[in-house]
């Protein structure tokens, strides 16, 4: 049996101050351990970041197009053409506000190109040609393609002009022909319809006769 008459043997009675300074001693390893765990986490990420990059870099190195597949990116064009039997269709590109479309009837050979004010919302300008003569064709059931492209031509107040030409090609004989668009930005501005004739720029064949006598 205990003498609790010796003070020594005293059963010791936990103070305010000692589980005060014990629930700190134990937050502050909480605390540590979970620095340390989110350190650790950090780092391990970083490991596997770096690793992924030099794989990415690896694959990229042996096949430039690995990269650009991973990633799936998608392709945008600010134009497009599509051609049937009896249509071809385009867009391109006449001003910086609006785009122009361009239609091929197969049929007639006619070919159109129609333009969208944007303040207004209504097709405001159409510029027309018939491309019989310019590829030799009778423009009965021809067979075309046809595509936009750009070109910087000189520009003023009397000689307006698009940003956009179009080529149209015959499938049956390899005539082409590139024609410009007389459209002018200012008209579009003050809301003013446009109409005329699309411009004949230049053309040519994609079969050519060789004249064996020049090679020689």
């Amino acid at each position: 049996m205990k003498d609790f008459a010796d003070p020594a043997q005293l059963p010791v009675v936990p103070t305010e101050s000692t589980r005060c300074c014990g629930n700190r001693g134990w937050m502050v390893g909480l605390v540590g351990v979970t620095a340390a765990a989110i350190g650790a986490a950090i780092y391990f990420a970083g490991v596997a970041s770096e690793a992924r990059r030099s794989a990415e870099t690896a694959a990229v190195g042996a096949n430039p197009s690995a990269l650009a597949n991973w990633q799936n990116l998608p392709i945008a064009n600010a134009t497009a053409a599509v051609s049937s039997e009896t249509f071809s269709l385009a867009t391109g590109a006449v001003s910086d506000q609006a785009d122009g479309l361009f239609v091929l009837d197969h049929n007639s050979g006619l070919l159109q190109c129609s333009v969208m004010y944007p303040r207004v919302n209504r097709f405001a300008a159409t510029f027309t040609v018939n491309i019989s003569d310019a590829l030799g064709t009778d423009g009965k059931g021809g067979s075309y393609i046809m595509a936009t492209g750009q070109a910087d031509f000189p520009r003023s107040s009397s000689n307006p002009v698009g940003r956009s030409v179009i080529y149209v090609l015959d499938t049956a004989t390899g005539n082409y022909a590139c024609y410009g668009v007389p459209f002018n930005a200012q008209a579009m501005n003050a809301n003013r319809p446009q109409q005329g004739l699309l411009v004949l720029i230049g053309q040519g064949t994609a079969n050519p006769v060789i004249d064996r006598d020049n090679l020689r």
